[in-house]
């Protein structure tokens, strides 16, 4: 088997992310069939027994889910508050699974998980522009220039958003449909776009990422992802 990086194996397991992976080996707390590693070190997964404070790093199952995240949710595995979460529609059998990046509150729509730590870490970062698709119902309808203020990109505190796909869908009693493509994913970005251009947001649907999308499930629901999808995501980030 090829040798690969030791902190891409160890995130490949699903214990613990790349960046984690690099902070113990630098702490010296990961052996490799009992010497301590280094970064930048490669292991063979068939033949090199790789430890973290003395216990084996062991590859586990590994599982990419699509949910269909329903409206006023929490995308998180707990909530103090005691809200409804993610977790709640997450099947016992695929325990270890969790979100990758979030979806607001009041949001539906597609949510992936994974217990892969680098593909997770992946799909989340913004210097891999994964676009991320949006239906977006706004108030009041509509004009040009604000779409194109949307698509160049609006401040927000204090920094230019990233160029966005925007275009008007339909139009409907006072307001509108967008789809919106983004390629980063700061905090309620979508609301506050559009609240600097004089727009207000009354619905958020993430329909697709990259090139997985919604097909086949309905709020609430889980399915996997076939093995050609997956193969699609992780060509998108090479």
């Amino acid at each position: 088997m090829a040798k690969v990086r030791i902190n891409r194996y160890i995130a490949s397991t699903g214990s613990i992310s790349r960046r984690k992976a690099d902070e113990l080996i630098l702490a010296g707390s990961v052996a490799v069939n009992g010497k301590k590693a280094l970064l930048g070190d490669s292991v063979d997964p068939a033949r090199d027994r790789v430890t973290i404070n003395g216990k084996p790093v062991a590859p586990q199952q590994t599982h990419y889910l699509a949910l269909y995240k329903p409206r006023n949710v929490v995308t998180t595995l707990h909530d103090p508050q005691g809200r409804p979460t993610v977790k709640d529609h997450i099947p016992g059998r695929y325990a270890g699974v969790f979100p990758v990046g979030r979806l607001d509150f009041d949001a539906e729509g597609l949510l992936l998980l994974t217990n892969d730590g680098e593909l997770a870490h992946m799909l989340h970062h913004p210097s891999y522009n994964v676009p991320k698709t949006y239906l977006v119902k706004v108030i009041p309808s509509v004009r040009a220039e604000q779409l194109e203020m949307m698509r160049r990109g609006v401040e927000l505190d204090g920094v230019p958003t990233r160029p966005a796909g925007v275009e008007e869908v339909r139009r409907h009693g006072r307001g509108a449909t967008l789809r919106i493509v983004l390629r980063q994913g700061l905090k309620n970005q979508i609301k506050r776009m559009a609240e600097a251009v004089g727009l207000k947001v009354t619905s958020i649907k993430r329909v697709s990422v990259g090139p997985i999308n919604l097909k086949g499930i309905v709020p609430g629901q889980v399915r996997e992802l076939a093995p050609f999808e997956v193969k699609q995501l992780r060509k998108l980030l090479k």
